[in-house]
């Protein structure tokens, strides 16, 4: 059965309904200004951090073909995916939190190509991580540390709040706000983002798409064999999938 995600229109106040799989109360916190400012300080370093994990300069962009086969292999983690993982065909999409295309094809596209293809069965769609920066790591491994449709559920917050967090001058306190939604704590928050194991697996994601299928910018899109780099509309979408079937 396709995913269910309870998707947000712009502009809405973002609450924890929106966080299908998160339980219980939202826990609240007592303690010293001491322990807080710790705490603070923990939370900045762990998101400051982040930036010294990501790759640095990349290759100019492969147009040459990939093997479907190779590119629709998932790697260690568990795949981010809209739809019906027997559908004919797979789309994968290398995107970043924090690129401005990236957040205009979640919020204006998506909702289409997944009205007309993916929950109708004809397509699934992979999303890959490929963070520019350390903003987008610290989303994407927040959405990692959630589970279930939670975790799509925060990268569907975050793009569509992409102007609230990814330029805002404290991107921490940003996180924490919308992480706080999802049934996390300040603890939790910095505990995630501080998960060196989990840095280094969502960074391979985006070293195996540069290394493998030569990556380099986002979006960038991967329909069977063939490529496509940039944003792209619902119904361009749909005919490269139809033309795979």
């Amino acid at each position: 059965m396709p995913t269910s995600v309870i998707v947000p229109r712009p502009g809405t106040h973002l609450s924890r309904s929106m966080f299908p799989n998160t339980q219980g109360p939202r826990m609240t916190l007592s303690h010293s200004s001491s322990h807080l400012d710790r705490r603070r300080l923990l939370i900045g370093s762990a998101l400051a951090g982040l930036g010294a994990v990501l790759p640095g300069s990349v290759l100019a962009n492969d147009e040459s073909p990939v093997d479907p086969a190779a590119v629709q292999a998932s790697g260690d983690l568990p795949e981010l995916a809209y739809g019906d993982p027997s559908a004919p065909v797979t789309v994968v999409e290398y995107t970043s939190l924090t690129c401005g295309f990236c957040a205009e094809f979640h919020v204006g596209v998506l909702p289409e190509f997944k009205r007309t293809h993916i929950d109708t069965g004809r397509a699934r769609l992979v999303l890959r991580e490929f963070p520019l920066d350390p903003r987008s790591l610290a989303g994407f491994m927040l959405a990692r540390c959630l589970n279930g449709e939670a975790t799509l559920a925060m990268i569907d917050v975050l793009f569509r709040q992409q102007k609230t967090w990814a330029r805002a001058e404290n991107a921490s306190a940003a996180l924490l706000g919308i992480a706080q939604l999802s049934g996390m704590d300040r603890d939790a928050f910095a505990s995630c983002l501080s998960n060196k194991e989990l840095q280094a697996q969502v960074v391979e994601v985006q070293e195996r798409g540069r290394r493998e299928f030569g990556v380099s910018g986002t979006p960038t899109f991967f329909v069977g064999g063939q490529r496509q780099v940039g944003m792209i509309a619902a119904a361009d979408l749909g005919a490269l999938v139809d033309a795979q079937t």
